[in-house]
């Protein structure tokens, strides 16, 4: 997994845009605002309890702006599926690229790893971490606040 001090990977991949499909690409997103980068293995309850806290994060306690992307391993038509059923206000990308596998998350057996990651203007990681099982519980997103407040 990447660390604080690594250079993000850039990527271009499709994600859900106010109820159709857009292209994102993290530099152009960095370029204007840090960025958080919460990598998902699919739909099930401890990914959606991610995707929701992320949703419901006041981002603005701790930066003026942030770009914030959820990335999972489906199709498009999958994340669209789940960015409606959540209500999500930012989108979900298509990992179709294997970006997962770029920021080391991608685990031994081809899944992925619960992990988020804050991302700055020069694109550079400044904040990891990994969500292990959550068994339900809410996630902490304590370091990655912490990893914004610090930009």
């Amino acid at each position: 997994m990447l660390s604080p001090g690594d250079p993000a990977p850039d990527f271009d991949l499709q994600g859900t845009a106010d109820g159709g499909v857009g292209a994102y690409r993290l530099s152009a997103a960095t370029n204007r605002t840090p960025a958080v980068v919460a990598f998902l293995p699919g739909d099930d309850p401890d990914s959606r309890s991610l995707l929701t806290e992320l949703a419901q994060t006041d981002w603005a306690s701790v930066s003026d702006a942030v770009a914030v992307f959820g990335v999972l391993p489906v199709g498009i038509d999958d994340c669209q599926s789940l960015a409606a059923a959540l209500s999500l206000p930012y989108p979900l990308l298509a990992d179709t690229h294997g970006v997962a596998a770029q920021f080391g998350v991608r685990k031994q057996d081809g899944s992925m790893q619960r992990a988020a990651f804050v991302v700055d203007k020069r694109c550079r990681v400044r904040a990891a971490t990994a969500f292990d099982d959550l068994d339900g519980t809410v996630p902490d997103l304590d370091t990655v606040l912490r990893g914004l407040a610090e930009l």
